[in-house]
């Protein structure tokens, strides 16, 4: 498999820092803070920024991994600029990447969550991103085929030794990896007991 260069957004910790971990492991060159800037993916201008900065790198594999995680908490209880920022960094930030980059990318890497596939009580507003970028993902498949597009859906990892019921994290990006040297489009990771 050729050795590319990848975005992961999300990649300074959580399960973004490990899958920047594995794709450095098998030798592509992962662009993970690029350089010293930050950009904030809650922020138009910062986006369009990436972007540019990620066309003069090469970038040919986008990996949307940064989110805002479900605060779990009654919808009467979200106040505006959380719903802005989970609806920004959650589900507009992936989209106007893929959109700014659309021309220059092999392939994308949409990490969602199981709550993309189930609706649960006190997650409305992550159910509403997570529905929204399973919708935009699917759709451009039809429209790119192309681009190698995965989707993956897990439950809760253990990116830190703290969380618990939580499925192994090497596991995890191992499978990721695997589906995206293989051209999957779809992976499911539920680490529930049945």
């Amino acid at each position: 498999m050729n050795k590319k260069t990848v975005l992961i957004t999300g990649a300074s910790s959580g399960l973004g820092k490990f899958l920047s971990e594995k794709f450095k492991l098998q030798g592509h060159r992962v662009l993970e803070h690029m350089g010293k800037k930050h950009y904030n993916l809650n922020n138009l201008e910062h986006i369009h920024n990436l972007a540019e900065d990620a066309k003069k790198e090469n970038v040919s594999v986008l990996i949307n991994n940064a989110a805002i995680v479900c605060p779990n908490i009654c919808f009467e209880n979200y106040d505006f600029e959380l719903v802005e920022s989970m609806l920004n960094v959650n589900l507009k930030a992936p989209i106007l990447l893929s959109l700014l980059l659309i021309d220059h990318l092999s392939d994308i890497i949409n990490i969602n969550s199981m709550v993309g596939l189930e609706v649960k009580k006190t997650r409305t507003l992550y159910s509403a991103t997570k529905w929204g970028l399973r919708g935009f993902s699917n759709s451009l498949k039809l429209e790119k085929p192309d681009i190698n597009i995965l989707d993956v859906y897990p439950t809760n990892i253990k990116t830190t030794p703290d969380r618990k019921s939580a499925m192994d994290v090497e596991m995890v990006v191992n499978k990721i990896y695997q589906s995206y040297s293989t051209k999957q489009k779809e992976l499911i990771l539920d680490g529930r007991n049945k």
